[in-house]
């Protein structure tokens, strides 16, 4: 089953490269036909994730979050920091946190 659901996330992958550089549903399929085999998906399936990234139901929605997510965790930290430091120089050095 891991197996599976590995193979699965690996095309899903590719077709989002390919579809990202304009290569057709068809010719996507084609070429996972000649590395997967027998367990590749059917061109129904390849065109229908074509279609879900490029009405970006997929993909950048989730890219976008994470980048968002990450700037503010960031941020935070960096503004935590500069207190800290700042906690520090008025101290002159002798600042520990409890």
């Amino acid at each position: 089953m891991e197996e599976f659901l590995d193979v699965r996330f690996k095309q899903r992958a590719v077709i989002e490269f390919l579809a990202a550089g304009k290569v057709p549903s068809i010719e996507i399929n084609r070429r996972m036909q000649a590395v997967y085999g027998d367990r590749c998906v059917d061109v129904r399936a390849v065109r229908r994730w074509v279609g879900r990234f490029k009405d970006g139901e997929l993909g950048q929605s989730r890219v976008s979050k994470r980048k968002h997510q990450y700037f503010f965790f960031f941020r935070n930290g960096f503004q935590k920091l500069v207190q800290r430091w700042w906690q520090c120089v008025e101290v002159r050095g002798d600042f520990v946190e409890k």
